[in-house]
């Protein structure tokens, strides 16, 4: 395991309520802005927090939640109530779709433990829609040290360089994402 990666010993910080308060499903829901169902990824999922409250919002949509971890896996196969998540175990940045089969990837928290970004990045757009979006949300590396909440400060990532692979990768129409007090965040389009 890459000391950058999240430690699944620590999965119940990830069951956490502040950070509702910290990354509001309603601000990922507004900028994501799906008109149509479809094909949904969440990327680096854990243990499902996030996946299993997004998908009440996007009840007419299949989920894949992806992690590398078994434990993270195992877990939310364990806690799933829905009738639209589906967990599944991946390779580090594999995005496991054909190409064009995804209305929308996203990503809380992650991005700063991908070894190689740009083919993520690369995998995501391959398997997205034309129009479809991702969303990327991640510590902020601006955050005050006394915070002590997020991964080590020097293995977060600055927003412009998150913003400058998804340019490369060939993303287009990229906004901040607004209303994040430890976090950055951009969504863009295929």
């Amino acid at each position: 395991m890459s000391d950058k990666k999240f430690n699944p010993k620590n999965k119940n910080k990830l069951n956490d309520n502040k950070r509702l308060k910290l990354i509001p499903p309603d601000i990922i829901v507004k900028y994501l802005d799906l008109k149509e169902s479809g094909n949904i990824v969440d990327y680096g999922a854990g243990t499902g927090f996030f996946t299993f409250i997004l998908a009440e919002y996007f009840t007419n949509s299949r989920i894949f939640a992806l992690d590398i971890d078994e434990e993270m896996i195992n877990t939310m196969i364990a806690n799933n109530n829905t009738n639209n998540v589906f967990p599944l175990q991946i390779e580090d940045n594999q995005i496991p779709f054909a190409k064009d089969d995804l209305i929308a990837v996203w990503s809380i928290a992650v991005y700063h433990e991908l070894n190689t970004p740009e083919k993520w990045l690369a995998n995501s757009y391959k398997a997205l829609k034309k129009g479809g979006k991702i969303l990327i949300i991640d510590w902020s590396p601006e955050q005050s040290p006394e915070i002590e909440m997020g991964p080590p400060l020097n293995h977060r990532i600055k927003p412009e360089k998150v913003k400058e692979n998804l340019q490369k990768s060939g993303f287009k129409n990229i906004f901040n994402i607004d209303g994040l007090s430890l976090h950055f965040g951009f969504v863009a389009e295929k």
